[in-house]
């Protein structure tokens, strides 16, 4: 009722009231948020000690980047709820139409206006951002969003309210800190320095090209001793083709394996077909040929014998000059019937 009446006897204007009532609403929705994110921080912080009671400093360090998220959103809710409450305060100031952004109230509106864009949780904070782009100009609003050179947005507001990955000392401060408070010895470990990887997928390095060329050289390593040397048992070999560097490594390795497996398969079975159709064919055109063939092939006790050795010319000689003969000549050959001999023919007439 006071302020309906401050507006209608002209103490203050409709813009003012209004800004006062969402800041209020602001103040009441931030103690909410940080609730919520109190409660958080303390299960981030859990995670953290019972990883480190388990002997995982590497997952620890992961979680203590959720950790620091949420302290740095808890400092910047502390910010806001401090801005909320010197804008409330000060709306007088708010009314002279005739002057800009006061000195005094730049910080606090400026911070308001940059934070409207990345707090979901806060959804007053949009409208205030649209009443102060009222009063004190779109370019006011427009370069606090986006961080124009004397906007007045407080630089530990930008930093908290940032989206960049936490550094690996800042997460390492955090181990310590817990494993103080706990009375838990942290380990960390050294490859746990140089690079890590986030729940992204993304890979990240603590310190500049020499650790990536370290790390390369370490895959090279290890690659040179997943391979297995000519001089190695064949015990030896098996162990060291199964030694990979990760999962991704060793399904490759078994696709690999599994094609060259399947290619050899239906190479044998082509092989297989082809010589059995071409045996087929071969008795059927040329029996005594395939005989001789096969008496060639198995004839390998007979060659120290000179008899033998002459038969196996002979027959090869014969194939030849079969071969030589005129497809028309073959078939006329063996439409030509065979002659019985005469004791046969002697029996049947008896």
């Amino acid at each position: 009722m006071g302020r309906t009446l401050d507006v209608l006897l002209g103490r203050t204007t409709k813009q003012t009231a209004r800004l006062k009532s969402l800041l209020h609403l602001a103040t009441k929705r931030i103690a909410v948020v940080r609730a919520h994110r109190e409660v958080r921080c303390a299960q981030a912080r859990g995670d953290v000690e019972q990883l480190l009671r388990q002997g995982h400093p590497d997952r620890a360090l992961l979680r203590a980047e959720q950790v620091i998220r949420e302290r740095d959103t808890l400092d910047a809710l502390l910010l806001l709820d401090a801005y909320c409450a010197l804008l409330a305060d000060r709306s007088a100031l708010l009314d002279d139409a005739h002057r800009g952004c006061p000195d005094e109230l730049r910080e606090a509106a400026a911070g308001l206006c940059y934070a409207a864009a990345r707090c979901g949780d806060l959804p007053e904070l949009q409208e205030a951002r649209a009443l102060l782009a009222a009063r004190f100009g779109r370019g006011f609003a427009s370069g606090a969003a986006e961080l124009r050179a004397g906007c007045g947005v407080n630089a530990k507001l930008v930093q908290r309210l940032s989206t960049a990955l936490p550094s690996l000392e800042s997460r390492q401060m955090v181990l310590l800190e817990i494993g103080a408070d706990k009375d838990i010895p942290v380990r960390l470990h050294s490859h746990a320095a140089d690079s890590y990887e986030d729940p992204a997928g993304r890979s990240h390095h603590g310190h500049g090209h020499g650790h990536r060329k370290k790390g390369h050289d370490d895959d090279d390593d290890e690659r040179r001793h997943a391979t297995p040397r000519a001089d190695q048992p064949e015990g030896d070999k098996a162990a060291s083709k199964l030694t990979f560097k990760d999962v991704e490594e060793a399904a490759q390795a078994a696709f690999e394996s599994a094609a060259t497996a399947a290619a050899a398969a239906k190479a044998a079975i082509e092989l297989s077909r082809a010589g059995s159709g071409s045996t087929d064919d071969r008795h059927r055109r040329n029996p005594g040929r395939a005989h001789a063939d096969d008496e060639t092939l198995h004839g390998g006790d007979d060659l120290a014998d000179g008899k033998a050795i002459k038969r196996i010319g002979h027959v090869r000689n014969y194939s030849s000059d079969a071969e030589d003969l005129p497809e028309k000549k073959r078939g006329e050959e063996q439409d030509t019937p065979r002659s019985r001999p005469a004791s046969v023919r002697t029996n049947r007439r008896l």
